[in-house]
């Protein structure tokens, strides 16, 4: 899925800051779509990754914490299939006339082909209808529900999050929908929660402690509404070209405020307990580097500060612009 600030591009270089501490404890409490902890995983560290968006947890319930092919035995024989192949093609012949994402995201605005907002709409339908009736479980739930918003990422007509979409389809967007399931990333034993990055730091131990905060004033949530609503399992009530629904309790980050985001930054390193910190930030971002690195420093030693050039977030789907990353690792 694209995903604002993700590191797939700087994962490597990453891992060769903290390797040393390979088989230890991974933290990363800013995990997004768990991009860099699955990664983690699979280098053999144990990984504890966290989130405040549903469908952010969803996604690192089922790529990090899940360490086999969930359990779909009961569903499996409610339907009676026998394989995750047959599963996907139930999905994919899984097509429905009308729904509020048929409604609001491709007739009234174009997130979707009409074509694909209907698969997509039956697929949505399909996990809800199976949930009320209890033949999967919660878990079984978030697996599903992330495999589906990955899958329709793929043909989203938009530049890479919800709070837009292209006035005429792109080519992606023409393309049609399948669903697929997200493989299981093995490795050793991990886990996923939905909390603030202040409470699973402060009851986290690590060698690692990898901190990937929010750069800007952009809200995920708002950016991310629509995979969020279908997270959330509610019928949402759309508003404004972008069709944003506010679910009830959305949490803004402090990292998110320009004037609360750097004493979040030092609260969280106050509470921090880690053998190693490594920052990763953009020289654009709310908390000046300066006043980072003196908060670092505060905690242990800076032993390497690193540049790397990458790909950041623009509002077109053809240009992006280019990003510094600036990373700093820190050692007690």
């Amino acid at each position: 899925m694209r995903y604002l600030g993700s590191k797939t591009l700087l994962l490597e270089q990453i891992y060769d800051l903290i390797k040393e501490y390979r088989e230890g404890i991974f933290c990363d409490p800013f995990g997004g779509i768990g991009t860099v902890g699955s990664y983690m995983k699979k280098k053999d560290f144990h990984v504890i990754t966290g989130d405040i968006l549903n469908f952010a947890h969803f996604f690192q319930y089922t790529l990090i914490e899940r360490s086999a092919e969930s359990d779909f035995t009961k569903l499996y024989q409610a339907l009676q299939i026998n394989s995750k192949e047959e599963f996907e093609n139930l999905m994919n012949r899984s097509v429905v006339n009308d729904g509020w994402l048929i409604k609001e995201y491709s007739e009234q605005r174009r997130f979707f082909t009409k074509d694909n907002a209907k698969r997509i709409q039956g697929c949505i339908n399909l996990i809800q209808e199976w949930y009320s009736e209890e033949l999967i479980t919660d878990n079984g739930r978030k697996v599903l529900v992330a495999s589906l918003i990955n899958s329709f990422d793929k043909v989203a007509n938009t530049a890479g999050t919800y709070y837009g979409y292209l006035k005429q389809f792109d080519r992606r967007a023409l393309k049609e929908f399948r669903f697929a399931m997200l493989p299981v990333v093995r490795g050793k034993t991990s886990y996923s929660l939905k909390t603030d990055a202040i409470e699973l730091v402060s009851n986290c131990k690590c060698d690692v402690l990898y901190l990937d905060p929010p750069y800007n004033e952009r809200n995920y949530a708002r950016y991310y509404h629509l995979p969020e609503t279908i997270a959330a399992g509610v019928v949402p009530l759309p508003s404004g070209k972008s069709g944003v629904f506010r679910l009830e309790g959305e949490k803004t980050s402090e990292y998110n405020k320009k004037n609360h985001a750097l004493e979040a930054f030092k609260e969280l390193i106050d509470h921090a307990d880690a053998k190693c910190i490594i920052f990763h930030y953009t020289d654009y971002g709310l908390i000046r580097i300066e006043d980072a690195r003196k908060i670092l420093s505060s905690y242990g030693t800076v032993e390497k500060e690193c540049y790397f050039n990458s790909k950041g977030y623009s509002t077109s789907s053809h240009k992006r612009k280019e990003n510094k990353h600036h990373i700093i690792k820190v050692c007690r």
